[in-house]
């Protein structure tokens, strides 16, 4: 009888309890960590910019800046829609970031190489070293075994389809270039400061010949006798031509100063 009694009087204790509202306390803290899940959910992960960057700048190089939309971006990277505004804004300023990024790695890459045959020859290499650290990232990194080819694609497309927004960098921009001017200067002292800038000139177009499309025209003028796929050749071909044609811009310079002197 006793135990039936106490039996009772402990199921009572228990149905009180379980009816009982949790104390205040409890219930917000359930609530603020509930809160903070979904806030975390709803938050871009660490690595979201990186996968926009890196889907952008594939992108960019397959189709061009016209033939990509945010939506694509956002599929490709696997991110919500408002990550690309958070992150960069505009789909024009996601192309500069990826551009900025990218010629910023590719100038390191010629400034160190630039230095690195100043120091070899203590502090005046001779012209194709110059020419060699100015074209050789453009061209070399074309070949998929560097791991950015897909950059190389893409600031090609870039620059072939030019946006309003990076025309203005283009056109003015051109910091990158005074140390190869100031180099090139110190080992053309026959020319004059505005031939130099024409040497300079021409020779930074010739990496933007070795474009897919460009290598395509010319293995169809070489009915496929020319080899594109060694980059290395290819670079070795581009700075003996460069290097002759300024060697000629020299030749003449220095027959006119004959001729001058002459008469």
């Amino acid at each position: 009888m006793a135990r039936r009694l106490d039996d009772g009087l402990s199921q009572k204790r228990a149905r009180s309890r379980a009816g009982r509202p949790a104390a205040s306390g409890d219930g917000a803290l359930a609530q603020s960590n509930a809160r903070r899940k979904v806030e975390r959910a709803d938050e871009p992960t660490p690595d979201a910019r990186e996968r926009i960057f890196l889907a952008a700048e594939r992108l960019f190089a397959e189709r061009g800046f016209d033939g990509v939309s945010v939506r694509d971006i956002v599929q490709t990277a696997d991110v919500n829609l408002a990550a690309v505004s958070y992150y960069f804004g505009s789909k024009s300023e996601l192309l500069l970031a990826v551009f900025r990024s990218r010629a910023r790695e590719l100038n390191q890459e010629r400034r160190t190489l630039l230095r690195d045959a100043e120091a070899r020859h203590g502090g005046a290499p001779p012209l194709a070293e110059i020419l060699r650290a100015l074209m050789g990232p453009p061209i070399l990194w074309r070949d998929p075994a560097s791991g950015k080819d897909t950059a190389s694609r893409f600031i090609s497309r870039a620059l072939a389809e030019v946006t309003p927004d990076l025309r203005k960098i283009l056109e003015s921009d051109v910091s990158h270039l005074r140390i190869f001017l100031a180099a090139l200067t110190r080992v053309l002292p026959q020319l004059s400061p505005q031939e130099v800038c024409w040497a300079l000139h021409f020779t930074t177009a010739l990496p933007h010949q070795c474009t897919d499309t460009n290598f395509r025209r010319l293995k169809a003028l070489s009915d496929g006798g020319c080899a594109t796929e060694d980059v290395a050749s290819v670079l070795d071909r581009a700075v003996r031509y460069a290097a002759g044609g300024i060697e000629a811009f020299t030749a003449t310079a220095q027959s006119g100063k004959t001729a001058k002197r002459a008469s």
